[in-house]
C-alpha cells in the first residue's frame, strides 16, 4: 500500500514530467468501495511520482470533484500502460484538484496518491517515466550496442541456417500440394481429350443422319415411319451433343480453377507463409511481406495488416491444409471481385437505358394511382424533395453501414484508438465497402480528416454524428444548450465543404430509454425536450443550409416522435423483424416498414432505417437469413437502410482485449480482423443489386 508523502498530499516537485501520455480510466466510489458514484471516466497522465500521478480529466461533474476534494470518495483506476498486456488496477485518493477550464465541457487536473497498488506495478509506472527522461542517454547506448553487435555476427549465421531449413520445409509442403493439384489437372486433361473425340464422332453421326433424313424426304417412296425414326435419331444425337458440350464446359471450368490454384500456390511458394497467433485471441494466416524488429506486415486475402510485436503471441509455419485453404480463399475473393464488377457493369448498362428512356420513373403503390418520381433535378448538392433525397441532382437511395472506430484491447473512438490503428486498415474497410455496394457510412462521432479523404477517394457518403444529447442532458439548462450548440457548430463549420458529407445527425436513440436516467420526456415534458433539440437543429441549419439534418429515434415508446416536425430527414433505429433473441420474422419486418411509411406520409419527409441488423451471438436465426429478410422488407418507400454494423466491437461487453460472451460484441458483418461473416455476402449481393439512383429494394 502506498501512503502520501505528507499531510498536504503528494509533493508536486517530486513528479516526473512526461514527454508522452498514456490513458487512465477511473470510476469514483465511496470510501468503503461498496457504492459507485460515477461511470468510467477517461483521463490522461500528465506527470508521475513514486506514490501517485497527476491526471487530466474532461467533463468531470463538479459535484463529483467536490466529493474527491472533501475526501468523501476515492478513485478506482485502470491504468493502461503502453506495451502492457492488461491494465494496471489501483485504488487512489485525491491529494489536490485544480479546475483549468470552466463551463461545459470542463477540465480538471487531479493529483492522486495510491491507496492500493501492487509494488511491482507501481515500480513499472515509475520506471517507464524515468525511461522517457533517459531516452537521449539510451540512444547513445544503443549505438554502442550496435557496434558491439557486429562482433557477434557468428550467432546470426546459425539463425540464418535455421531459417533456411524452415523455408525448405515450407517449400516441401507447398510442393506436395502442387503435386496433388498437378495430378488432378492431368486427369482432367485426359478426360477432356476423351470427351472431345466422342464429341467429334457424335457430330459426324449427326451430320450423316441429317443427310439421310434429307434424302429420305426427297424420295417419294420413303415411308412416314422411316422419316419419323430418322428424326427421332437425329433429335437424340442433338441431345447427346448438348450433354457432351455441357460436360466439356464443366471440365474446362474445373481445369481453369485448378490452374488458378496452382498459380496462387506458386506465388505463395515464392513468399513466406506464416500462421500468427495473436495475444488478444484469434489467428491470422497469410504471407509475410515485411518483417522488422517492431512489427510484421502480413498479406491476407482481404488486404495487408500490420501487427506490432506485443500483439503477437507466436509465429509458425501453417499446415499444408491451411496453406491450401489460404489459396482457395484468395481465389474466392478474386472471383467475388469479378462478379461484383460484372454486376456493376450490368447496373451501368441499366442506368444508361433508364437515362435514355427518360428522367422519370413510375412508382405504383398497391391500391393507389401511379406516381411520377423525378430521377433527376436541376439543383446540386444534397436536396430533400417530398419523401426523397437527391445528391448532386440525382435520386439517392442510402445503402449504408454503421461504422465505429475500435480495435481489440484499446479504448473505442477517435480519441481512444484512431492514432494507434494503421491508416491502411481504414482504407481496406472503405475499399471493401465500395465493392460490397455500400454508398453511405453512418458514424457515431465526427471523423478525422484522413477518413473523410478516404471516403471521397472511394466515393462514399457520410452521415456524420456531430453532437450527442442524451438522457443525462439537462433540458432546462441554457448553459448545456449553449455548450451543445457550440460543439455541433465546431464540427459543421469544419466539414461543411467536404463533398462526402450527406447529412448531419444531431442525436441517437431518442428518447434515450436505454440510458440509466431513463426517458427524459416524462421528466421534462415533450415540448421542453423537443424545443431544446430544435434549437440545436436551427443552429446547425444557420451554419450550413446545403446539407439536410437527421437524427435516430426508437419507435413505439413515449416521445418516439421527437424532432419529426422539424428534422429534414427522419431516422429510426428499427431492428425490423426483431432484436436479438426476440426474432419474429419477415412479416414483423414488413409491418414495421409499413408503420414507417405512414410516418413519412404524415410529415411528407424522407424516412430511413438508421440501424438494423442481427448479432451472430444469437442462434435463433442465422445472420444471413435475418439480414436477407430485413433488406427484402424495405420496399420502395423508404429513403434508405443502414446495417448495424461493419465489424465486431470488443469493448462493449467487458474486457476489450477479448470477445466476451455478450450479444453486443457480435453485431458486425465482419470479424474484428475483417473476415466476412454470414451477413456480409447477403449485404453485398443485395446492395450491389439495388441501384443508388433508385427507390430502393423492389420485391
Amino acid at each position: 500500500m502506498q501512503t502520501p508523502q505528507n499531510s498536504g498530499g503528494i509533493e508536486r516537485r517530486r513528479y516526473i514530467r512526461l514527454s508522452t501520455v498514456f490513458p487512465v480510466e477511473f470510476e469514483i466510489v465511496s470510501l468503503d468501495e461498496k457504492e459507485i458514484y460515477s461511470e468510467f471516466h477517461q483521463a490522461f497522465t500528465r506527470d508521475v511520482s513514486e506514490g501517485g500521478m497527476c491526471l487530466e480529466v474532461n467533463n468531470l461533474k463538479d459535484d463529483l470533484a467536490e466529493k474527491l476534494n472533501k475526501k468523501s470518495a476515492k478513485l478506482r483506476l485502470q491504468i493502461n500502460m503502453p506495451f502492457s498486456a492488461k491494465p494496471i488496477a489501483a485504488v487512489a485518493e485525491a491529494a489536490w484538484l485544480k479546475k483549468t477550464v470552466e463551463g461545459r465541457p470542463n477540465k480538471y487536473l487531479i493529483g492522486i496518491y495510491y491507496e492500493r497498488i501492487s509494488e511491482k506495478e507501481r515500480k513499472s509506472i515509475v520506471n517507464y517515466a524515468n525511461l522517457l527522461q533517459l531516452r537521449p542517454v539510451i540512444a547513445v547506448a544503443v549505438m554502442i550496442i550496435l557496434v558491439a553487435t557486429i562482433a557477434v555476427t557468428g550467432v546470426e549465421v546459425v539463425k540464418k541456417e535455421a531459417l533456411r531449413k524452415e523455408a525448405e520445409k515450407k517449400i516441401a509442403i507447398i510442393e506436395a500440394e502442387r503435386s496433388k493439384l498437378s495430378a488432378s489437372l492431368e486427369e482432367l486433361r485426359a478426360s477432356r481429350d476423351e470427351l472431345e473425340i466422342k464429341f467429334k464422332e457424335f457430330e459426324q453421326n449427326r451430320a450423316d443422319l441429317e443427310k439421310k433424313l434429307e434424302a429420305a424426304k426427297a424420295e417419294a417412296q420413303a415411308k412416314p415411319e422411316e422419316i419419323a425414326k430418322l428424326e427421332a435419331e437425329l433429335a437424340a444425337a442433338k441431345g447427346r451433343s448438348e450433354e457432351l458440350n455441357k460436360e466439356l464446359s464443366k471440365v474446362a471450368k474445373g481445369k481453369k480453377a485448378l490452374e488458378g490454384q496452382l498459380q496462387v500456390l506458386a506465388e505463395i511458394r515464392a513468399s513466406k507463409p506464416v500462421k500468427v497467433t495473436l495475444a488478444a485471441g484469434g489467428v491470422v494466416v497469410g504471407k509475410v511481406i515485411l518483417e522488422t524488429a517492431d512489427s510484421v506486415r502480413v498479406e491476407v486475402p482481404t488486404g495487408v495488416i500490420t501487427l506490432k510485436r506485443p500483439q503477437i503471441s507466436s509465429m509458425e509455419t501453417p499446415s499444408d491444409e491451411e496453406i491450401a485453404e489460404l489459396a482457395k480463399e484468395r481465389i474466392r475473393l478474386e472471383e467475388r471481385a469479378k462478379e461484383v464488377e460484372k454486376q456493376k457493369e450490368v447496373e451501368r448498362q441499366r442506368a444508361a437505358e433508364r437515362e435514355k428512356a427518360g428522367k422519370v420513373i413510375v412508382e405504383k403503390r398497391p391500391g393507389e394511382p401511379e406516381v411520377l418520381v423525378s430521377r433527376k433535378i436541376p439543383e446540386r448538392g444534397v436536396v430533400v424533395k417530398g419523401n426523397r433525397i437527391y445528391a448532386d441532382g440525382t435520386l439517392f437511395f442510402i445503402k449504408g453501414v454503421a461504422y465505429g472506430i475500435s480495435a481489440p484491447g484499446l479504448p473505442p473512438g477517435v480519441d481512444g484508438c484512431f492514432s494507434k490503428i494503421p491508416l491502411s486498415v481504414f482504407e481496406n474497410d472503405f475499399r471493401m465497402m465500395k465493392e460490397a455496394g455500400v454508398n453511405t457510412i453512418r458514424t457515431y462521432e465526427p471523423l478525422p480528416d484522413a477518413l473523410l479523404d478516404l471516403a471521397e477517394k472511394y466515393n462514399l457518403k457520410i452521415i456524420e454524428q456531430v453532437i450527442y444529447p442524451s438522457a443525462y442532458t439537462d433540458y432546462s439548462s441554457d448553459v448545456e444548450l449553449k455548450a451543445l450548440k457550440k460543439m455541433a457548430l465546431d464540427v459543421v463549420k469544419r466539414h461543411r465543404n467536404r463533398r462526402c458529407i450527406l447529412m448531419w445527425s444531431i442525436w441517437n436513440d431518442a428518447p434515450f430509454c436505454y440510458d440509466e436516467p431513463g426517458n427524459p420526456v416524462p421528466r421534462y415534458g415533450f415540448d421542453k425536450v423537443n424545443n431544446f433539440m430544435k434549437d440545436i437543429y436551427l443552429a446547425v441549419k444557420a451554419a450550413d443550409k446545403s446539407h439536410p439534418v437527421t437524427a435516430a429515434n426508437i419507435l413505439k415508446v413515449k416521445g418516439f416522435d421527437l424532432g419529426f416536425d422539424f428534422l429534414d430527414v427522419i431516422g429510426c433505429n428499427a431492428y425490423i423483424g426483431g432484436h436479438g433473441f426476440n426474432w419474429r420474422g419477415k412479416n414483423d419486418a414488413i409491418g414495421t416498414v409499413k408503420e414507417m411509411n405512414g410516418i413519412s406520409k404524415k410529415y411528407n419527409k424522407p424516412i430511413l432505417i438508421t440501424e438494423t441488423g442481427y448479432s451472430t451471438f444469437v442462434k435463433k436465426e442465422t445472420q444471413d437469413k435475418a439480414l436477407k429478410a430485413q433488406i427484402e422488407s424495405i420496399g420502395t418507400d423508404l429513403a434508405g437502410i443502414v446495417i448495424f454494423e461493419w465489424t465486431d466491437e470488443w469493448w462493449k461487453g467487458g474486457n476489450p482485449s477479448v470477445q466476451d460472451p455478450n450479444i453486443e460484441e457480435y453485431w458486425g458483418i465482419l470479424t474484428w480482423d475483417r473476415r466476412p461473416k454470414p451477413g456480409f455476402e447477403v449485404v453485398s449481393k443485395f446492395f450491389n443489386s439495388i441501384p443508388t439512383d433508385s427507390l430502393g429494394y423492389a420485391p
